[in-house]
């Protein structure tokens, strides 16, 4: 199937881009979002949209100014606006993968806000949602981490979307090719020096060699059953959350007699969303937090846990309340 088609399809068909608005890129010069830009930039009539780059100088590598220079230029090719970044301080500090993206995702956040986009675009396709997969199993994980990378998320009041969750990376290589593009290397995505480096050169290949060549297929199959089985899991506690649970100024709680009864798999997500009320973080606790709250919950006594986000969870004779510390 055509690339271009193909991205069209998968946005139509996971409705990711409202025709009408601005869309801003994230545009890091890289080979996934050089292909992404260029699909837009192909399909932005049909899609109805007006596009905005973005792109982050983290000022960590010798190449970054030379990358922030090839975006600049090509974007003026492409007769697309630009808005760039940069991490203060100096050139070159530890930073760690988190960190890193981190920045970026508040530096999209702001400019949205400024901008009034509907949504961030993101290069991520089907093979970075095998390696997340792959990654979170290996660190250990529920069926929230299991679903990996969503192709839709809002994060601060902002939608991120990814439009390529449908293809895999032979796939842009080939397209980029082509279309004769040209696009940046990162040398630090050579190296084994970071986790996601070394499940992409060397576990997910002798996965693929000595054990099954679909792996990636394998892994992403498993992202989409635990996002359906998560969902519905997710609902039904919401459901529970609505009937049983009392938020007041600062706290929520429930009743120890009806969260108790509650099958575990609910228990655990109504927890989870009770932090979630708090903080409108569902990913505050850790599965050893859930355990250590059911952990509370079975002893015959009353009881205190310090959770992080400054929250405290307390124990009494009848209910279980969560607050700020």
């Amino acid at each position: 199937m055509d690339f271009e088609k193909e991205v069209f399809q998968f946005i139509g068909k996971n409705k990711l881009i409202v025709p009408g608005g601005l869309v801003i890129v994230g545009f890091s010069g890289g080979a996934d979002s050089m292909a992404l830009m260029q699909v837009l930039v192909a399909l932005r009539h049909d899609l109805g949209i007006r596009l905005h780059a973005a792109h982050f100088n983290h000022r960590l590598r010798g190449q970054a100014l030379r990358d922030e220079r090839f975006v600049r230029r090509w974007c003026g090719r492409l007769n697309v606006p630009l808005t760039v970044g940069r991490r203060r301080g100096g050139e070159k500090i530890h930073l760690s993968e988190d960190d890193a993206r981190q920045m970026r995702f508040k530096f999209f956040v702001k400019l949205a806000l400024r901008l009034q986009a509907q949504s961030v675009v993101l290069a991520h396709t089907r093979s970075d949602l095998a390696e997340t997969v792959l990654m979170r199993l290996l660190r250990g994980s529920g069926l929230y981490g299991l679903r990996g990378i969503l192709p839709q998320r809002s994060i601060g009041n902002v939608t991120f979307v990814r439009p390529l969750m449908g293809v895999a990376r032979a796939d842009v290589e080939d397209y980029l090719t082509f279309k004769r593009v040209p696009f940046c290397t990162d040398a630090t995505n050579l190296t084994s020096k970071y986790a996601r480096n070394k499940i992409r050169l060397k576990l997910l290949p002798l996965l693929a060699r000595e054990y099954n060549p679909q792996i990636t297929d394998i892994l992403t199959d498993l992202a989409h059953t635990a996002y359906e089985d998560y969902a519905f899991l997710a609902d039904c506690a919401q459901r529970r959350f609505e009937k049983s649970v009392i938020i007041s100024s600062g706290r929520v709680k429930i009743s120890l007699k009806q969260i108790s009864v509650l099958h575990p798999a609910i228990r655990r997500l109504l927890i989870r969303q009770m932090t979630e009320a708090l903080t409108h973080n569902l990913s505050v606790l850790t599965f050893e937090h859930v355990r250590a709250v059911e952990d509370l919950m079975a002893k015959n006594e009353g009881g205190t846990l310090y959770l992080p986000h400054r929250l405290t969870l307390n124990k009494t004779k009848k209910f279980l309340e969560l607050s700020y510390a």
